[in-house]
């Protein structure tokens, strides 16, 4: 083998090794890319600040919490993604919660706990002068169930409770409204109805 075709040989063996280099137009894209995902997330931001601040805010928060399906996409979210962290524990009693009527809608049970009926979401959370602090349950089978006249309340707005999970506490006695729809409906209806 002569010198030209060693020279050639290497110039080959450089060429194939050679790494790209960046030109104006890797520069454009990257620099085009950056521009979109910072465009992107001053919306987010913007959307999130009108939610913030708009009279509206709530109903739109609401709109998305609730009828988006809001919460099979974060369980569907928390099941494929998050399954690696530990589940948040709630407190729940063993024992099926039995209430006393007293009069009206107050009831009192065999402690001052105040126990949820059966698996659901928390869709209200609030004080009130007629109800004094409140938690309102969706329950699976669409009755609506509020907690009033409550001491301490131990759970927020759309948190997924479990039956017997503690919902708060009462000093006296506590107030219990069931609604079916639009119609108030009494506990031995409830009862039945759960049963």
């Amino acid at each position: 083998m002569n010198d030209i075709d060693e020279i050639r040989r290497r110039m080959e063996k450089r060429r194939a090794h050679r790494h790209p280099v960046l030109t104006d137009r890797h520069f454009s894209k990257i620099y085009n890319g950056m521009i979109k995902a910072m465009v992107a997330l001053l919306v987010g931001i913007a959307i999130c600040a009108y939610v913030k601040v708009s009279p509206n805010g709530d109903y739109i928060k609401d709109y998305v919490l609730n009828d988006l399906q809001f919460s099979k996409v974060t369980s569907w979210i928390n099941q494929h993604f998050l399954s690696f962290q530990g589940q948040e524990e709630t407190a729940t009693v063993s024992s099926k919660m039995n209430y006393t009527h007293i009069k009206d809608n107050y009831y009192t049970n065999q402690s001052n706990e105040v126990l949820n009926f059966g698996k659901g979401r928390v869709i209200y959370v609030g004080e009130q002068n007629l109800l004094g602090k409140y938690v309102t349950i969706l329950l699976e089978n669409n009755i609506e169930v509020t907690f009033g006249n409550m001491q301490d309340v131990f759970v927020s707005m759309y948190d997924q409770v479990e039956e017997s999970t503690i919902l708060g506490t009462y000093e006296d006695q506590v107030m219990i409204v069931f609604t079916q729809g639009e119609q108030e409906i009494d506990y031995s209806t409830f009862e039945e109805l759960i049963s």
